[in-house]
């Protein structure tokens, strides 16, 4: 994790790893966001199934996964399928506009936001602002910043197992929550389902 021959200057290796803490530092600030809001309100619609759980163990996998795969146990054949070199300046552009969205998500959800599928009772449907045109813009921020990750270490191996792990945890737990959120708001957010995209703008 602290190899700077990973990267082609020092300067890069020190903004990648800033960029790293950032978002791990984001990360707690969210869990701690969401428990301190949860406590003594009322809940209804708790399907999470585990979910939770699930995109914890894929963000802090998807790290590892990101660094084991340019280590020295990997063989050298897989360890040395790389991306350009260029790329590691995109992937922390990836890192910092995903944590960026992440967080503007979760901080205008405000107290609607929560690590488990649960719905409060009196909870109104936000369709304004950053959810105007994505429905789940804070897991979007998540797969950028996981993709980004990856992409700074260069590994081609690594970006394809992160990119498919992160789609089946993510649009698994977006299943999940919508079929929630559509039991609970009815008609109002099959509606907004209609006229938005799931992750990506003008793709998915």
């Amino acid at each position: 994790m602290g190899d700077p021959s990973k990267f082609s200057n020092l300067g890069l290796f020190y903004i990648f790893h800033s960029a790293l803490l950032l978002m791990i530092m984001a990360e707690i600030f969210i869990f701690f966001y969401t428990y301190q809001k949860s406590t003594g309100t009322e809940k209804i619609n708790k399907t999470d199934k585990g979910t939770k759980w699930m995109l914890m163990i894929n963000f802090y996998m998807c790290i590892y996964i990101s660094f084991y795969m340019v280590g020295n146990n990997i063989p050298a054949s897989f360890r040395d399928l790389k991306l350009p070199i260029i790329v590691p300046y995109f992937g922390v552009v990836l890192m910092l506009a995903g944590i960026i969205i992440r967080l503007w998500a979760v901080l205008t959800l405000k107290r609607a936001f929560t690590l488990s599928v649960q719905i409060a009772e009196a909870q109104h449907l936000i369709t304004t602002g950053i959810y105007q045109n994505v429905r789940n813009p804070a897991y979007a921020g998540s797969i950028c910043s996981l993709l980004g990750t990856v992409i700074c270490l260069r590994n081609v191996i690594a970006l394809f197992i992160v990119f498919v792990l992160s789609l089946v945890c993510y649009s698994t737990r977006i299943y999940i929550e919508e079929k929630a959120l559509i039991k609970h708001f009815g008609e109002e957010f099959i509606d907004y389902k209609k006229h938005t995209y799931r992750l990506l703008p003008f793709i998915w």
